[in-house]
């Protein structure tokens, strides 16, 4: 079998090989599992979201650790396998937003949602 460029898989487990580097990946045309580098993936988030996506938060929020304003940009980081995603704020460098709590920022400032599965995909 193999892996065309883009394929959606699933991650297994953490490779024996490299296991602060690698994983074990499952696609659907292969019969065995793939050693791959997680640098050759990339990971897809609850709501369509991905790791350095742009987003606008869409509520006002404040705690010790730091605030983010209403219409702040910022950038999406790991997240909560279900319903949220770690966000990185100018004055709020690890915020968990709910995904309602946040919308994609497109080119040009016009805000945007995407849904897709969650998967892992080869880039």
């Amino acid at each position: 079998g193999s892996v065309a460029d883009g394929e959606g898989g699933v991650v297994v487990d953490w490779s024996s090989t490299n296991p602060r580097g690698k994983v074990l990946c499952a696609f659907p045309n292969l019969s065995l599992l793939l050693d791959t580098l997680v640098s050759q993936l990339e990971l897809e988030l609850p709501g369509g979201f991905r790791i350095g996506d742009t987003v606008i938060f869409k509520a006002a929020f404040e705690n010790e650790d730091g605030s983010v304003a209403d219409g702040e940009r910022g950038e999406v980081g790991r997240s909560d396998p279900k319903s949220e995603v770690l966000c990185k704020f100018p004055n709020y460098s690890g915020l968990n937003a709910l995904i309602g709590q946040v919308e994609l920022k497109l080119p040009g400032g016009l805000p945007h949602r995407r849904y897709r599965d969650q998967h892992w995909c080869m880039q």
